[in-house]
């Protein structure tokens, strides 16, 4: 057994996360949403995976809908996350 000292990690409250994104103006969170849909799209992470089966854009591409992913391209990647085994067969045997 390990003698490391285990620490609790810090509690936030969800207040606190909410003051924050009032402090930066509405432009600023516009343009890091923005960027990070772009980074997203350009991978093809998440939900950008997956065809949209509402507006009909291809994998890798933004909905139609500005700042918005669709709830049914969400719930295709989540399904697709579901099914998939978090590790290999090869590896849990030999674990």
């Amino acid at each position: 057994m390990s003698s490391a000292t285990v620490l609790p990690l810090p509690h936030r409250p969800v207040r606190t996360a909410t003051r924050a994104s009032v402090a930066l103006p509405s432009s600023a969170l516009d343009a890091m949403l923005d960027a990070t849909y772009e980074t997203h799209r350009q991978f093809r992470h998440g939900a950008f995976a997956h065809p949209c089966p509402t507006c009909h854009v291809p994998a890798g591409e933004l909905c139609l809908t500005r700042r918005s992913v669709h709830a049914a391209r969400r719930l295709a990647h989540r399904v697709q996350v579901a099914q998939t085994e978090p590790f290999p067969r090869t590896a849990a045997r030999a674990c």
